[in-house]
């Protein structure tokens, strides 16, 4: 399971070492100061459409890359009845536009990010 960390001005998110080969890196540190929004989702499965680069078992989880027609890469660890978080960026971190991420207090998280970036 994936780590999530706050610290004083980062959100880091680190990845379990079987789920590098699909997300190509160990951890990914965002700049709380490049979080513009952050959306709850009931079905975080959904949220990641388009061309992808990682693990599909389609209806059960996505892990990887995902870019819409539009051009929005989303770095995406998801997984089936698991709630998660869309977190926008102002501009691109680690070659992402946003994260899509299923945490067991995706709620809690929220409340905490919106918190520390506001």
């Amino acid at each position: 399971m994936m780590r999530i960390e706050i610290h004083q001005e980062t959100l880091t998110v680190r990845f379990p070492s079987w789920t590098r080969l699909f997300t190509r890196a160990g951890a990914v540190t965002v700049p709380l100061a490049m979080i513009s929004e952050v959306h709850l989702l009931d079905r975080p499965l959904a949220a990641a459409t388009g061309t992808h680069y990682g693990l599909l078992v389609s209806g059960v989880v996505k892990i990887g890359t995902w870019t819409s027609l539009t051009g929005v890469r989303r770095l995406v660890a998801a997984r089936r009845e698991v709630s998660g978080l869309r977190i926008v960026l102002k501009d691109r971190v680690s070659n992402h536009d946003e994260l899509i991420l299923s945490v067991p207090d995706a709620e809690r998280l929220q409340r905490r990010l919106i918190a520390v970036t506001a």
